[in-house]
């Protein structure tokens, strides 16, 4: 682990707008090959995530961030207790696959891309957001609070944020024909070169179980072969159901749209953390 010295570096606790934290790059796909894929246990997968190195990791770039007046506490206080969670999901993945390319849908305040910033700082990230002013009862700032967010923890490219309805976003993004031309016009402008695929791919967005399933549905086919998708929310317990939500298929919860993608897109393996909330998927393509 190297933590740069850009000025002042304060790796624990309160906040510096020129706190740095980088981690040492490893050689792209160095220990993330499809045989370790194909040989890995959930558990000994599990056990790896949760890794002295890496809880301590999200612990110092979440003290980074400004504390969300909701979320941070209940954050720190889990991965402090070695409950790990999504952002620890994230930072392994960064670590290990050294993406060149991370998308994220629903980015609200940046927690988790700041994982994928600081452990691959030469990432071209994307993120997908509605930006609705107060979401999950805490204020939601907007994009160039995320940007200076991720400078403050080393990352000098532009993030490019992409402000709209992911269900309009995506297929325009992706070039999609079900985008309409109004949608491709102004992906244009705001996105105006972007991948078709990505290596690592958060989603993070719409917790209904169709405006879930419509966005892996969306983004699981332009994950790299060796890439990743996570998708979070997954325990039964993580969220309540709206009463009188739609759900024509029976899934019930996220865990079922989960159970439904892997029959939708066998060419994944696929894992579930249930063990703590909000419980996490990891789907990673093997061709």
């Amino acid at each position: 682990m190297l933590y740069a010295r850009r000025g002042l570096i304060q790796a624990f606790g309160g906040i510096a707008s020129t706190t740095v934290f980088i981690s040492c790059a490893r050689q792209p796909m160095q220990n993330m090959n499809l045989s370790f894929w194909q040989n890995i246990k959930s558990e000994e997968l599990y056990q790896q995530v949760a890794a002295d190195e890496n809880c301590e990791f999200v612990l110092k770039i979440m003290r980074a961030l400004l504390p969300d007046p909701v979320w941070t506490a209940p954050i720190i206080e889990a991965v402090e207790s070695k409950r790990i969670e999504t952002r620890c999901f994230v930072s392994w993945l960064a670590r290990e696959l050294q993406p060149k390319t991370y998308l994220e849908v629903g980015v609200r305040r940046g927690f988790s891309m700041a994982m994928v910033a600081a452990r691959s700082p030469e990432a071209e990230i994307y993120g997908l957001d509605l930006w609705v002013p107060i979401y999950a009862d805490a204020p939601n700032p907007g994009p160039r609070f995320v940007q200076s967010e991720m400078r403050k923890i080393g990352y000098n490219k532009t993030v490019h944020l992409i402000n709209g309805d992911s269900h309009r976003t995506l297929p325009a993004f992706f070039r999609d024909e079900r985008a309409s031309t109004r949608d491709r016009l102004k992906l244009r402008w705001n996105a105006k070169t972007r991948p078709a695929s990505f290596e690592l791919i958060l989603i993070d967005g719409d917790h209904t179980l169709l405006g879930a399933y419509q966005d892996l549905l969306d983004t699981m086919p332009h994950c790299t072969i060796g890439g990743a998708v996570v998708f979070d929310d997954i325990s039964p317990d993580a969220l309540k159901r709206e009463e009188g939500e739609v759900d024509p298929h029976g899934w019930g919860d996220l865990l079922g749209v989960w159970h439904a993608i892997q029959q939708r897109f066998p060419t994944f393996r696929y894992f579930e953390y249930l063990l703590d909330l909000p419980g996490v998927g990891v789907a990673v393509r093997m061709k």
